[in-house]
């Protein structure tokens, strides 16, 4: 007689913020929770991520593609599972702004949200010629030579590159991507400073998941307000 099978069936749903789309989920079990433990256990960032892109896909109960959810899809996807498989809240040590005494701190992860601000993916560059600009996907943050490179400028400059959507001009959509690395490079080392920071705002708007604490020191009795964001905040 073969063993039963446990805990493999949808029980909860959550709605992913880039699309809006509603998915049923399960718990992660023991077999995910090793592969993320060992991941953990190997610092490597690009595992990581790999390891919790694979724990959302294991329990999503409809088809993802999870090459192309965002970042912030991804993270909250993932407190989302983790409030079910482990506790809907978790315990934090956050320092009090005043006097850095340590404050003990419940936090339910039901209500941690992600805000998508409105804003404007296509910039114009000049009369001809504009880009379309898309939120970074898992994929992007999970590659390992953007991840293994040590120069900010460079990461920032591929980081740029991997958010071009496609170049529109009168008669064309080019899409970037298509393009060969030096020709990307090209095209955006030949933007004027301007025009640069305005796709750098794009990307620095960036929706993240956060929380507001408000608490009282149990030390010093300060008011403080602190903003948790990203999954590194929260765990």
């Amino acid at each position: 007689m073969a063993l039963p099978k446990l805990n493999e069936s949808p029980k909860y749903s959550l709605t992913i913020p880039s699309t809006r789309q509603e998915v049923r989920f399960r718990p992660y079990l023991v077999k995910e929770e090793k592969v993320l433990m060992i991941a953990m256990e190997s610092e490597d960032q690009s595992k990581i991520f790999n390891a919790i892109a694979d724990t959302i896909e294991a329990c999503i109960e409809e088809p993802i593609a999870k090459n192309k959810l965002t970042t912030f899809d991804i993270e909250y996807m993932f407190v989302q599972i983790r409030s079910k498989s482990v506790g809907e809240s978790i315990d934090l040590d956050l320092p009090c702004n005043k006097c850095e005494t340590p404050n003990a701190i419940n936090i339910k992860l039901d209500d941690v949200k992600v805000d998508i601000p409105e804003i404007e993916n296509v910039i114009k560059i000049n009369d001809d010629i504009s880009i379309q600009m898309q939120w970074p996907s898992f994929a992007i943050i999970a590659d390992k030579e953007l991840l293994e490179n040590n120069s900010g400028t460079e990461q920032t400059f591929r980081m740029v590159a991997k958010c071009i959507d496609a170049v529109l001009t009168e008669d064309e959509r080019i899409t970037f991507k298509d393009e060969s690395y030096a020709d990307q490079m090209a095209f955006i080392e030949s933007l004027s400073s301007q025009q640069f920071n305005e796709i750098r705002k794009f990307i620095e708007l960036l929706p993240t998941m956060e929380h507001k604490v408000n608490f009282n020191c149990v030390s010093c009795g300060e008011e403080n307000e602190i903003t948790l964001r990203g999954m590194s905040d929260f765990f």
